[in-house]
């Protein structure tokens, strides 16, 4: 299934105090998480994403994704075994303009994963 959040980064959002929304996950498997960054952005709007207080994606401390219309597509494979909320954090210190970006997850549920094993699927 797949589960979305959109984040709306106000223009000139500081990187100290960033905006933020959750994206709530059921349990399973967490295969691919998508970024979609819209026209316009101009590799200006940082995203990164936060399991609580650990740095889940980009996997780099310091680092963030910024992108100009363009959908950063991330590859995973993270089990969980109960529901989990992830924080998508934004910050656009140097724009004039609010942008919003969507975070699109897929995951497999532990429904869907044992319909497949049994045939259902």
């Amino acid at each position: 299934m797949h589960y979305s959040a959109s984040l709306t980064v106000v223009a000139a959002t500081p990187a100290l105090t960033p905006v933020t929304t959750n994206l709530v996950l059921p349990a399973g498997i967490l295969r691919h998480i998508d970024i979609n960054f819209p026209k316009g952005c101009a590799r200006m709007t940082y995203i990164t994403i936060y399991d609580g207080a650990s740095l889940l994606y980009p996997k780099t401390a310091s680092a963030s994704y910024c992108e100009d219309g363009y959908t950063v597509k991330i590859d995973t494979f993270q089990i969980f075994d109960a529901s989990k909320t992830l924080t998508v954090k934004g910050w656009a210190p140097l724009t004039s303009y609010q942008h919003v970006v969507t975070v699109t997850a897929e995951v497999d549920t532990v429904e869907e994963t044992a319909m497949k094993q049994t045939g259902y699927y």
